[in-house]
């Protein structure tokens, strides 16, 4: 396994492994606001293209990936952000797999929803926000949509609602910045349910966590605010919601949730009394418990880099910093030392600062790379993108592949004899695992014997643990046989009774 990264900046996107040295560089890209570019499905990349009404689309995972374009997709205008909101199918992918939805915003603060299967414009939000969204981000597995903008607010919408109504409406405001909303994350994002933290960033120096929990409150609560000494621009979340990461003008700081005191005390600053906190640089000599009582906590700087964007990796173990020379270094964050420094491969006057970081899990040796090579195979086409909206009346067609089929397990009450027989292969799959034994054998030397006895023995050796394993599925099956007959002879006394 491997985890593959990719990163804007204004004129160059670049596609690398955290892990590995290959990498590679998309062509014709160039956008730039933040958080231009999304991952949609399992092989492609949407790029929204700088003045221009259009999306790049890239292939970049599977046997026809590539550095160039892959597709144009047409806009009604230009936009800047970009989000997809995937549609739950199940734990098998097909090869040609496409999201519900495609969410761009414009810098007027437009909010665009397109049918991706179909290509439909489905709505068109005119004043989602007073001035250009910042970010956006579907969470709750596609249950809700959350937006930020220059207009210092943070929207929650419900999906379905955006889809349907004409009018659709936020059902949540959170309006506590006084400055644009430059960057937020969500902690629990792919949950079923809402009960995650929303953490925000913005110019005005704060960080405010808010607990999303419906079934405790009616609208989201402030909970917690961290300021800081400058303007946030980034925030990364740790994948086990440990620390907070965010990142301005002056660097990279850690703000540590689960804060660690003298005689090892630690308090948990999201769920603490004090929900005010002033973050100060940690220092070598510091008394955190003298600092906590003032209202302030330290924080460590991971890197004194300019950074724009944030991510960190699968197990927390590092963290991916983009700053305002168009690189990405690779920070140990225990450590806080550079792993490794990715620039793109383009001149460093052109490239500008990163404008978006993705981080996805590939697993190596197979083509979810596009550092890879496989034999193409035949390509399919994104629908395009509609510019009237669609009128929701009468049915329509969509493009969809599904995955491939796999074996369900058998339930008891469905067909006992074929559980049975899957409970019995199971059961020998697992009692011949390669030769395996969990006890331990005393070996005698067999130097000195033939190899006729030698292969003689062996052969006996197996023959004998093929009877056992024959002996325990027998004594499984004439178990599991009694419990049955046990177990129905008391299902016909119910029936009896109850008639």
């Amino acid at each position: 396994m491997d985890e593959q990264l990719i990163f804007t900046t204004h004129s160059t996107c670049t596609v690398a492994n955290i892990h590995s040295a290959a990498q590679i560089n998309l062509k014709q890209c160039v956008t730039d606001y933040p958080n231009g570019a999304c991952l949609v499905g399992n092989k492609y990349l949407f790029v929204a293209q700088a003045k221009k009404a259009l999306i790049n689309v890239y292939n970049i995972s599977g046997a026809n990936k590539r550095e160039s374009v892959e597709q144009r997709l047409p806009l009604p205008e230009t936009v800047n952000c970009l989000e997809v909101v995937e549609n739950p199918i199940g734990e098998s992918l097909p090869v040609f797999h496409l999201p519900y939805l495609l969410l761009a915003s414009t810098p007027s603060g437009k909010l665009y929803i397109w049918e991706l299967n179909s290509g439909n414009l489905l709505a068109v939000k005119p004043m989602a926000h007073y001035q250009a969204i910042t970010k956006i981000q579907s969470i709750m597995n596609g249950r809700y949509i959350v937006t930020s903008g220059a207009d210092a607010r943070v929207m929650i919408w419900q999906t379905i609602d955006l889809v349907t109504k004409e009018e659709p409406k936020p059902v949540h405001i959170l309006h506590d910045h006084t400055l644009s909303v430059t960057d937020f994350c969500v902690s629990n994002a792919h949950a079923s349910h809402i009960s995650a933290k929303l953490f925000t960033i913005s110019d005005d120096t704060t960080l405010r966590c808010y607990d999303l929990n419906m079934d405790l409150y009616k609208e989201p609560k402030l909970i917690a605010t961290f300021t800081f000494p400058f303007a946030l621009k980034s925030i990364a979340l740790d994948p086990a919601d440990r620390a907070c990461y965010v990142g301005g003008q002056q660097g990279v700081f850690a703000l540590n949730l689960y804060y660690k005191m003298e005689a090892l005390k630690i308090v948990n600053l999201i769920n603490s009394p004090n929900n005010i906190y002033a973050c100060v640089e940690a220092t070598a000599n510091e008394k955190r418990s003298e600092l906590y009582s003032l209202g302030q906590i330290s924080c460590p700087k991971i890197t004194t880099k300019n950074a724009t964007k944030l991510a960190c990796s699968m197990d927390g173990s590092f963290l991916v910093v983009g700053d305002v020379s168009g690189s990405c270094t690779i920070m140990d964050i225990y450590a806080k030392q550079p792993v490794k420094e990715v620039h793109a491969l383009a001149s460093q006057d052109t490239m500008g600062s990163v404008t978006s970081i993705i981080s996805t899990v590939i697993a190596t040796g197979e083509s979810d790379s596009l550092l890879t090579t496989e034999k193409a195979q035949t390509t399919q086409k994104i629908p395009n993108l509609q510019k009237n909206i669609y009128n929701r009346q009468g049915l329509h067609d969509i493009f969809f592949q599904v995955g491939e089929s796999r074996d369900d397990l058998v339930l008891p009450l469905d067909d006992f004899e074929s559980y049975l027989d899957q409970a019995a292969s199971e059961e020998n799959a697992f009692m011949q695992l390669g030769g395996v034994v969990t006890g331990v054998k005393v070996v005698k030397q067999l130097e000195e014997v033939a190899p006729e006895v030698v292969a003689e023995s062996s052969n006996d050796q197996e023959v004998t643990e093929l009877k056992q394993t024959v002996q325990q599925l027998t004594d499984a099956y004439k178990e599991l046989r009694e419990m049955h007959e046990k177990l129905f002879q008391e299902h016909e006394e119910l029936l009896n009774k109850s008639s």
